[in-house]
């Protein structure tokens, strides 16, 4: 059965604050029945950052061969997963926004036909800074993360784009605009 509701998958690079924007947008969108903020599952414990569901990666590959995710990848020693709780979401024709991975974007494609990508990014020394403040990794580890954003770019029709080095206000309107125009969002 195919969804008649939209997926808005947010990628980018780390650092690019797609986490900032997702909480913007759904800070303004509280009352819109219609439009879902997924909690990502991952297999790192809760700390500062962002808000995920922490479990370890047992109970994660547990879930996976279970069918729990609509969709789910590795990065960085860790494994992250959407639950599958959006395809009825979908299926009812509503809006699902995600903070999901470049890497997921050729399956995301297949199994959501209405799938939208916003891609956040920022200059290199923005990303730069916001790793090392975050405090999560040491400066290889970061250092890495850079190197890897330089190498993987997202293109396609269904590919929209986000400069998230200035404000985060400014960024977030621009996000909520998108969601607006392209996905069907009731403002």
């Amino acid at each position: 059965m195919e969804s008649i509701g939209r997926l808005v998958l947010v990628v980018g690079p780390s650092g690019a604050g797609k986490d900032t924007l997702i909480d913007y947008a759904r800070d303004r969108l509280r009352a819109e029945p219609r439009v879902h903020f997924v909690r990502r599952i991952i297999s790192r414990p809760a700390g500062a950052g962002e808000d995920h569901q922490p479990v370890d990666s047992d109970w994660f590959d547990r879930r996976a061969r279970e069918g729990g995710f609509s969709l789910h990848w590795q990065a960085h020693g860790l494994s992250y997963g959407i639950p599958s709780e959006i395809d009825d979401w979908l299926e009812r024709g509503d809006i699902v926004v995600a903070n999901g991975s470049r890497a997921i974007l050729p399956d995301a494609r297949l199994k959501y036909p209405q799938l939208l990508v916003v891609y956040v990014t920022a200059p290199i020394d923005v990303l730069a800074k916001r790793l090392v403040e975050r405090g999560r990794e040491n400066l290889e580890s970061v250092k890495q993360r850079l190197i890897r954003s330089e190498q993987q770019s997202v293109e396609g029709d269904e590919v929209l784009y986000i400069d998230n080095s200035g404000p985060p206000e400014i960024a977030g309107e621009r996000f909520l605009a998108l969601l607006v125009e392209h996905a069907g969002v009731a403002k």
